[in-house]
């Protein structure tokens, strides 16, 4: 595209920005203008650029491992050139990128083309990668036919891969400089989409088919109950679908928490009629894609608990003939530990963990409170993968104007004994009064094998509005403290958040830098110490990050010790009294009925600077 072309484009944006319409349609291609329509509703800032940050994603799940191998064959052969091949998964959110060192690396780093962060529409406004999910089929977008100014300098080719199923599985984008755009890039997208999905197709289609056959052989010669799991579903025999339904979800959840594993192994387990063993037999051996369950009796545990001796046994001298029991434990409970995969140890933590495994084991709907940004959604995501790989997953935004349908069509399915679902629904508390009716019906049809979560984004459930009584109706509920409340989480965060943000640098945290992040507020919590952390390293391009680096808003410099949980709440009420007097002291110290000495002297104690001004 000429300069003269570009610049008709940008004064069509620039028109559409100001006025919400295009000055001269022949200028803009009609599924660019779509683009900017779209993103105008959604309320992306034309000027500034702010992208949610998602740490705990599955950068190591199918379409990433799948995709690998054709990633690196694309960018050996683009090697020598400024462009960078980027994938992310359904919902526009990057797992992978491929760039060389260079002046294209540090300009993608700035606008946050990296792991972790979101490119859907919804939040960048029209690009390669949001428009092409949005559309559902391959864009081209190049220089000023991009909404936000700060993509301007970029042209970006997105295609559509999809699944085995047929379903969208992600987007494989392609982004040079404006300056470098051609028809070439359109065509490299969706090769090496079509490449990705030949090896989804390969991969998955083989390991069902493999699972499938084991089962069937297994079931030809076994005659108890038999069950084959996968990511995707779960098949069972006759005698299988016979056990109670607890009983299926105990072995089911058993076999899950053991893993797939590499090697067949044996397990025991308390049913409703006794305790039986579990052959589990990983399927196939060496890349296994599920696994074949065969539930076999075990006799002698139940002669002996009814008293009979096991052959081969004489009773001891002087032992009475009457009737006794030898009890086989049940598997043990979740252990109170962290979540796989999610960063961060404290005992808050791994007490919210611990109460959402429990939830998800017994399918008790559960209502997950908490700030924004403190990990609610990460946390449930990781138990589902835990506890629940074999149920599908489902997400529902109360935000959404279509929730209520959606929702309604969901209970329609449970009230129908539809398979094992997780069913989330973010924004809980924004549900509207037909999304609470229909929320509400569903709690009253969810079969045992569905697990319904509700996030709702804050510490204590509304009292008022329509969603106010749906929570009571919910099993169980489960609080996840803000980052001040854990600080022994912040490092371990800070960590991992690092080692995302910049995969191709060690970058670590001094012993000052670390305890000055301690030492915060986090109103934003997990999202707000990774924003300031990525600001930090675009300070320090190289070694450690150092105080210094920290940005100039991060007001709450930190203390020396440990705060007591009455120190924090005192002073979160001073930065909040700050913050509402706009950095006024006498103001601030007025609204908390304390003198400005008292006040100062608490300042210097927490480390507070210029918080509000």
């Amino acid at each position: 595209m000429d300069r003269r072309a570009q610049g008709a484009l940008g004064r069509a944006r620039e028109h559409f920005v100001d006025e919400g319409a295009v000055s001269s349609r022949g200028v803009v291609r009609p599924e660019i203008v779509d683009s900017w329509e779209r993103s105008r509703r959604a309320g992306v800032d034309a000027t500034h650029l702010a992208l949610p940050y998602e740490p705990d994603l599955d950068f190591d799940g199918s379409l990433a491992n799948c995709a690998r191998p054709v990633l690196d064959d694309l960018a050996e052969r683009l090697s020598g050139m400024s462009v960078a091949v980027v994938l992310t998964d359904a919902d526009g959110r990057v797992l992978e990128r491929r760039v060389g060192e260079g002046e294209l690396q540090r300009r993608l780093d700035a606008i946050s083309l990296a792991p972790g962060f979101s490119y859907a529409e919804e939040f960048a406004g029209t690009n390669g990668v949001g428009t092409a999910l949005e559309g559902a089929m391959p864009a081209l977008v190049v220089g000023a036919e991009h909404f936000s100014e700060r993509l301007q300098a970029f042209a970006c080719a997105g295609a559509p891969v999809r699944g085995p199923d047929g379903g969208l599985a992600g987007i494989l984008d392609v982004t040079c400089l404006r300056s470098e755009a051609n028809d070439l890039m359109r065509f490299l997208a969706q090769q090496a989409a079509t490449d990705i999905e030949d090896v989804l197709r390969e991969r998955g289609g083989v390991g069902i088919r493999r699972v499938m056959a084991a089962f069937r052989a297994t079931c030809a010669r076994a005659r108890g109950p038999v069950l084959a799991l996968t990511d995707d579903l779960v098949m069972a025999n006759r005698a299988a679908r016979a056990l109670p339904a607890a009983d299926q979800d105990r072995i089911t959840l058993r076999a899950l928490e053991l893993g797939y594993g590499a090697r067949p192994h044996q397990d025991r387990v308390l049913l409703a009629d006794g305790p039986a063993r579990l052959h589990i037999t990983p399927v196939p051996p060496e890349r296994p894609a599920g696994v074949v369950v065969e539930v076999v009796a075990s006799r002698s545990n139940l002669r002996l608990a009814h008293g009979d001796d096991p052959p081969g046994l004489v009773p001891p001298p002087g032992r009475g003939s009457g009737p006794r029991t030898v009890e086989l434990p049940s598997p043990p409970p979740a252990a109170d530990r962290a979540l796989p995969g999610l960063a961060g140890d404290s005992r808050p933590w791994r007490s919210a963990a611990s109460s959402l495994r429990c939830a998800a084991g017994s399918g008790r709907s559960t209502v997950v409170l908490g700030e924004p940004g403190v990990g609610k959604a990460a946390a449930v995501r990781a138990v589902h993968g835990e506890l629940r790989s074999h149920a599908r997953w489902v997400v529902v935004d109360g935000t959404d104007p279509e929730a209520a349908v959606t929702l309604g069509g969901y209970a329609a399915e449970a009230a129908a004994g539809a398979g094992p679902v997780t069913l989330v629904v973010r924004h809980t508390e924004a549900l509207d009064a037909a999304g609470a009716g229909a929320l509400t019906s569903l709690l009253e049809e969810v079969p045992p094998t569905w697990w319904v979560v509700g996030l709702v984004t804050a510490e204590r459930a509304p009292e008022h509005g329509p969603v106010g009584g749906v929570l009571a109706g919910f099993a169980t509920s489960v609080l996840v403290e803000p980052l001040r409340r854990r600080p022994d989480d912040v490092p371990l965060i800070a960590a991992a958040l690092l080692a995302r943000l910049a995969p191709a640098r060690r970058a670590s945290l001094t012993a000052e830098t670390a305890g000055l992040l301690v030492g915060a507020r986090w109103p934003g919590n997990v999202t707000q110490l990774a924003d300031v952390l990525r600001r930090a390293l675009t300070a320090r391009p190289a070694g450690d990050v150092e105080p210094a680096d920290l940005p100039a808003e991060f007001a709450v410099s930190g203390t020396r010790r440990r705060l007591t949980p009455l120190e924090t709440a005192e002073r979160d009420l001073i930065v909040s009294a700050l913050v509402e007097a706009n950095g006024n002291r006498s103001q601030a110290a007025s609204a908390l009925g304390i003198g400005r000495a008292t006040l100062y002297r608490r300042l210097r104690a927490f480390g507070i600077t210029d918080v509000g001004r």
